[in-house]
């Protein structure tokens, strides 16, 4: 076999920078650019296309009807043409949540997802979401998460720091809910049935709106409060979610915010 190879012109760059992919070799992130400059145009229009279909499905996985301002299911206004659809983050933290569990941890999704708790590439990232069933731009989240570090790489670690970043903006965004429940109620149970719930029931934003309105909790943007108790998007509270409102102060050691700290003194 060997003597047919021999007369073969000797292999062009670009299959030159396959091989080296396939040995993960120091040429890997060289090449990766040098291979993709061919398919940009593709990729891009491939991207557009996707877009489109994102911004036809709401955050709670609801298809918009064509016309329609609002999602039918959970009532979240659809984003305007000029308007970014719903941030990439959000929608991985959406999926997580229902896939996995209101309260569940980043970091052992992560884990349940690719095996290990080892950082992997935007490459990999993308593909083993999409074999989970992930349906929407992973790349565009990996960076998201990526945006400190910049490593090129995502792992276990990352993703609980991402997800300690936005219990700390729930936590901070009902900080006043939580004080108003407190002060009035003796229990997330006895508060939720004052809200007209049981704990089998769901409650919807326009009901939480117009039921805390009636207790007499005031709020600038009470369709923001109601998000951050709505953690996995759906557009309706379970007696779970609105329970973790309470219990979430205080609940994780705030140790992600020592060096700020360090710096002040």
């Amino acid at each position: 076999a060997s003597s047919n190879r021999n007369p073969s012109p000797p292999p062009s760059a670009e299959e030159a920078g396959l091989v080296a992919l396939g040995s993960g070799g120091p040429a890997m992130g060289a090449v990766a650019t040098c291979c993709s400059v061919g398919k940009g145009q593709n990729a891009a229009q491939k991207r557009d296309s996707q877009n489109v279909d994102e911004r036809a499905i709401c955050v709670c996985g609801n298809k918009f009807m064509d016309d329609a301002q609002f999602c039918r299911k959970c009532g979240q206004k659809r984003p305007a043409g000029n308007e970014e659809s719903i941030p990439p983050e959000v929608r991985l933290v959406a999926w997580m949540r229902r896939r996995n569990g209101v309260d569940c941890d980043f970091g052992a999704v992560f884990e349940e997802i690719f095996g290990s708790r080892d950082p992997v590439n935007v490459r990999l990232f993308d593909q083993a979401l999409k074999d989970k069933g992930y349906h929407f731009d992973a790349k565009a989240a990996f960076s998201r998460i990526d945006r400190h570090a910049k490593s090129g790489q995502v792992g276990a670690s990352d993703f609980e720091t991402f997800q300690a970043e936005v219990e700390d903006r729930e936590i901070e965004g009902l900080k006043h809910l939580r004080d108003f429940l407190k002060s009035n109620f003796t229990s997330p149970a006895a508060a939720f049935k004052e809200l007209g719930k049981g704990e089998g029931d769901e409650l919807t934003q326009v009901e939480f709106i117009a039921a805390m309105k009636r207790l007499g909790f005031t709020s600038e943007d009470p369709e923001q409060v109601f998000r951050f108790i709505d953690k996995d998007y759906s557009g309706e509270v379970s007696f779970a979610e609105f329970k973790s409102v309470l219990k979430t102060v205080g609940k994780r050691p705030s140790h992600h915010h020592h060096h700020h700290n360090a710096e002040e003194k």
